[in-house]
C-alpha cells in the first residue's frame, strides 16, 4: 500500500469537504418541489439522496466523534499514513473518477435506502439538508482535532458491521467518496432531472 502525507491527505479531504458544503447550499436553496421530485420509477429524489448520505455517511461521523471525544488513548500522529488493504479497495470503490464516472456501480443496503427507510427527517427535506450540512462541518471539526491526534488509532466498524474495520483515516476517506459520488448525482438531478 502506498502512504500518504498525513497532513496532505487531511487538507485534501477537508477541501473536498469544503466544496460539498458549498454544494449543499446551493441546494438548500431549490424550491422544495425540486427537492422532493421523484425523476423516474425506481430513481431517488434529491432529498432521498441526502437522506441516504445521513444514513451512511451518519454512521461514520457518529464513529468517528466516538474516537475523537473520548480521548482515546490508541490515536497517534504519524507523519505518513497508510491506508488498509480493504479500506483502499472500498475507496477505490466508491471514489469518482476525474471525468465524473463511477468505477464500480453498487446495489444500496436496505438499511440506507431512503425509499424504504422511513424516519422524521426524511419528511421534511430541509431538516435531512440541516443534518447533512451540520455532518459536514462536524467532520471539519473532526480533521482539525486530526492534525494534532492523527489518524491512526482504533479501527472503526464499517456499516457492513464487524468483519469490516477500517483504520480510523480510511473512516474519514470512504464516507468522504461516497458523499463525492453522491454529490455528481445531485448535480446530474439538478441540470437534468435525471441522475443517470
Amino acid at each position: 500500500m502506498p502512504t500518504i502525507d498525513t497532513l496532505a491527505l487531511i487538507g485534501s479531504l477537508k477541501a473536498v469537504l469544503h466544496e460539498q458544503i458549498a454544494h449543499t447550499d446551493v441546494i438548500a436553496a431549490l424550491p422544495s418541489p425540486r427537492l422532493t421530485t421523484i425523476p423516474s420509477p425506481g430513481k431517488w429524489s434529491i432529498h432521498q439522496v441526502i437522506h441516504h448520505m445521513n444514513l451512511s455517511s451518519g454512521h461514520y461521523y457518529r464513529a468517528l466523534q466516538r474516537v475523537y471525544t473520548t480521548g482515546h488513548s490508541a490515536l497517534r500522529f504519524r507523519a505518513t499514513f497508510t491506508p488498509g488493504p480493504i479500506g483502499q479497495f472500498c475507496v477505490n470503490a466508491m471514489l469518482p473518477r476525474t471525468n465524473g464516472s463511477i468505477p464500480m456501480r453498487m446495489r444500496t443496503l436496505r438499511m440506507f435506502d431512503p425509499a424504504v427507510t422511513t424516519v422524521d427527517e426524511v419528511r421534511d427535506p430541509q431538516e435531512a439538508l440541516r443534518i447533512y450540512r451540520s455532518m459536514l462541518s462536524g467532520m471539519l471539526a473532526l480533521l482539525d482535532q486530526a492534525t494534532v491526534k492523527g489518524i491512526e488509532g482504533p479501527r472503526v466498524v464499517s456499516t457492513l458491521g464487524p468483519i469490516i474495520r477500517f483504520k480510523v483515516g480510511d473512516a474519514f476517506r470512504f464516507p468522504i467518496a461516497h458523499q463525492q459520488r453522491h454529490h455528481l448525482q445531485i448535480a446530474r438531478l439538478m441540470q437534468t432531472g435525471s441522475a443517470d
